[in-house]
């Protein structure tokens, strides 16, 4: 198969195509571009956040190699950080990806496989690597890894958290099954102060299947969530999801992500909010 490197490429960097006497290597200067220049590669990192899991990749590879730019997603970022600068390691010393070749010898004893990442998710994750190379050019691979028996997200039976920690961004950002990925757009930034994006919160499944309103929001004196449409509740209407599901479907609900343990919010038709106390049982 043929690698993943063209030593041939189009740069569009800021050290390629500078864009005046404060641009390229003699005076557009940041972190990313100063470790680039004295390493060939940054590798940047996104701490994990309200259960966003962490996520980290390279700025360089593309300008300095030819090759793909690297991203990681999921685990802990020192580790992939230290991962995505021997992965540059290797392809500097002559071993560059492959597409459909695994890579053996970066994580601990587990292979990696690579996939193209769709451009629809360079806005969203890769900021920096945008900064950089100001337009395309600027191909990005995931590199994915396995649960601990070996399975990769796309086979039967793989790990729940190998499937949630990373996103499948070879797939369009609009065509992305619902996952906390899918719901970055609407849950950052993140409105909840006291509990995260993947805390379990109760609904209908009025709410989740059949598209009914929330003008309820509850937080109990317990700390749990309800989130209602108004209508009569029985035990088999009420279902469990994680809050990031329900903020991203009803996005006004972030306007009383506020609410106090004791309190409630029933919004009236015209989208105002009236907030109560709720007395003890």
């Amino acid at each position: 198969m043929t690698a993943w490197l063209d030593p041939e490429r189009t740069c569009s960097c800021h050290f390629c195509e500078p864009n005046g006497a404060d641009d390229g290597c003699l005076g557009w200067r940041d972190n990313t571009t100063g470790l680039i220049t004295d390493y060939g590669c940054s590798v940047v990192g996104i701490s994990s956040d309200d259960d966003v899991p962490a996520w980290a990749y390279t700025v360089g590879l593309w300008h300095t190699l030819g090759s793909p730019e690297i991203a990681m997603f999921g685990l802990r970022l020192p580790d992939m950080q230290t991962w995505l600068n021997r992965l540059g390691e290797q392809i500097r010393s002559g071993r560059p990806l492959v597409p459909g070749q695994p890579r053996e010898g970066v994580l601990n004893g587990f292979p990696l496989e690579f996939r193209p990442v769709h451009s629809s998710w360079y806005p969203r994750l890769f900021g920096s690597a945008l900064n950089f190379y100001q337009r395309p050019p600027l191909p990005i691979v995931q590199a994915v890894w396995p649960d601990r028996t070996g399975l990769f997200p796309w086979q039967d039976d793989c790990g729940d958290n190998c499937r949630a920690d990373q996103p499948w961004s070879w797939v369009a950002y609009e065509d992305h099954a619902p996952s906390i990925w899918s719901d970055l757009d609407a849950i950052t930034p993140w409105p909840f102060p006291s509990v995260g994006a993947r805390t379990p919160v109760y609904t209908l499944h009025r709410i989740t299947v059949e598209g009914s309103p929330v003008v309820g929001v509850v937080h109990d004196h317990n700390g749990s969530w309800q989130f209602l449409d108004g209508g009569d509740v029985a035990v088999e209407d009420i279902t469990t999801i994680h809050l990031h599901h329900m903020l991203a479907s009803p996005p006004y609900i972030r306007e009383v992500a506020d609410l106090q343990p004791g309190q409630q919010a029933w919004r009236n038709p015209h989208g105002v909010w009236r907030r109560t106390r709720i007395e003890a049982d």
